[in-house]
């Protein structure tokens, strides 16, 4: 099975999530059975820098939610990132 991993930003306050991906990358990660790839779980810190090609929005903040759309072979991955407040050195960074 394919895989493609999208994140979505949700940033404080707001009720509207940003997608970071653009129409010549739909997705920010793609796999096959043949790869490997580790999907944050609900509650794990994710910290990505925006890219200067493509997707110039960073995702960094808490994973809030996970959707596994099957179709055909595909399966569509959204995550949804919300900003945090947290401490980031308390986990490390």
């Amino acid at each position: 099975m394919k895989y493609g991993i999208d994140y979505r930003i949700l940033k404080k306050g707001a009720t509207q999530l940003v997608d970071n991906s653009t129409m010549a990358r739909a997705v920010d990660v793609e796999v096959d059975d043949t790869q490997f790839t580790l999907i944050p779980n609900v509650g794990d810190y994710v910290d990505m820098e925006g890219e200067h090609d493509m997707r110039n929005i960073p995702v960094h903040g808490r994973v809030k939610s996970r959707l596994f759309r099957y179709m055909m072979g595909y399966c569509y991955v959204t995550i949804v990132v919300e900003e945090d407040d947290g401490d980031w050195k308390l986990i490390g960074l």
